[in-house]
């Protein structure tokens, strides 16, 4: 069924707001669907992820909101390159979680002592985390195990955005460290 599309001053930006409030629960239906069986795949991280990309193609112009129908494939097409994204990102964290597990205890015990190197560097750096950040070093733990943000939101008491861009931001800042730490050990 052909939905007629707003007309006039509104922007495609605002008609595609619209058309993703008006269908908010068809949506998240059709991405729990998606990722169900996807171990790691957290379904409103996809939706974030959907709906920024969205938002981002209307903002730069290169998706125009002319029908419903044709909002729904553009839709369903980013929703399913997100959920592959997602399912990747969630394979390399299971993988380097896999490659870390002899010193994992770091993240939960670390006053044990230190019996490989990797959990020798681990200790220093959660060490670090609960000397300079301890709720930094708790968003990590609960990542670690798998919580998904709405259980750790509730759990620290903060909203589940501030939450991503606190990981998103710790994330980038141990990347750089570990980039640094690496170019100092080549020379």
């Amino acid at each position: 069924m052909e939905h007629a599309m707003p007309t006039g001053d509104r922007s495609d930006r605002e008609a595609i707001a619209d058309f993703m409030i008006a269908h908010e629960a068809a949506l998240r239906r059709r991405i729990g669907a998606a990722v169900r069986g996807s171990p790691g795949v957290d379904a409103d991280d996809v939706f974030s992820t959907m709906l920024r990309r969205v938002d981002g193609a209307a903002a730069r112009g290169t998706f125009k909101m002319r029908s419903a129908p044709e909002a729904w494939c553009f839709v369903a097409q980013v929703v399913q390159r997100a959920v592959e994204r997602h399912r990747r990102r969630a394979a390399r964290m299971a993988e380097a979680i896999a490659r870390l597990a002899p010193g994992a205890r770091a993240w939960d015990e670390p006053d044990a002592p230190a019996d490989t190197p990797e959990r020798a560097e681990l200790v220093n750096v959660m060490r670090e985390l609960e000397r300079t950040r301890p709720e930094d070093a708790e968003m990590v733990r609960h990542r670690l195990r798998g919580t998904r943000w709405r259980e750790i939101s509730a759990a620290m008491g903060v909203s589940e955005d501030a939450l991503r861009q606190r990981w998103s931001t710790l994330m980038a800042r141990l990347r750089e460290r570990l980039a640094e730490d690496v170019r100092t050990r080549r020379s």
